[in-house]
């Protein structure tokens, strides 16, 4: 069976500390292009009050770099992708792509990324299929409720 053709316009994060820019570029965008998009994000008046994140002025202070995760022994590396490379060829659509900054000789500085919490420490969120749903109220209240949020259906009379 052929494999699926790539999306043409891929939807690409990149991440870094606790920041992500969000980019849509065609599959055949070479990473020169993404790390051209990544800068003038950079450069933008939004970024000025942004602390804590190295401050780049041109594309030679950081690289791109994707994350490989080794089954064998359940460790993450990260690998730096080179400015010829395209998109397609590297990663898929809806990728996660990390920078790496470069110190003042050049070394590339390990991966920086804090992942948020999907839900608030201080609240008790159920994380069952049904949170949200009151258990206090009775069956028929509970059933009126889940059938108006079933989405498009024929109408009762």
């Amino acid at each position: 069976m052929p494999s699926r053709p790539h999306a043409r316009i891929f939807q690409v994060l990149v991440k870094t500390h606790t920041l992500t820019i969000f980019l849509a570029l065609p599959n055949e965008t070479t990473i020169l292009v993404v790390k051209e998009q990544v800068l003038s994000a950079f450069k933008d008046d939004v970024f000025n009050g942004i602390h804590n994140v190295p401050r780049i002025l041109s594309l030679d202070d950081f690289v791109l770099s994707r994350e490989v995760k080794e089954r064998a022994n359940g460790t993450t590396s990260y690998e730096a992708l080179t400015n010829d490379q395209l998109l397609r060829d590297v990663v898929g659509n809806w990728a996660v792509l990390f920078m790496q900054f470069k110190d003042g000789s050049g070394k590339i500085q390990p991966v920086e990324v804090t992942v948020p919490s999907l839900t608030d420490d201080d609240d008790d969120v159920p994380c069952t299929p049904s949170a949200g749903i009151d258990f206090a109220m009775d069956e028929d209240e509970a059933f009126e409720e889940s059938s108006v949020r079933k989405g498009k259906r024929k109408a009762v009379d």
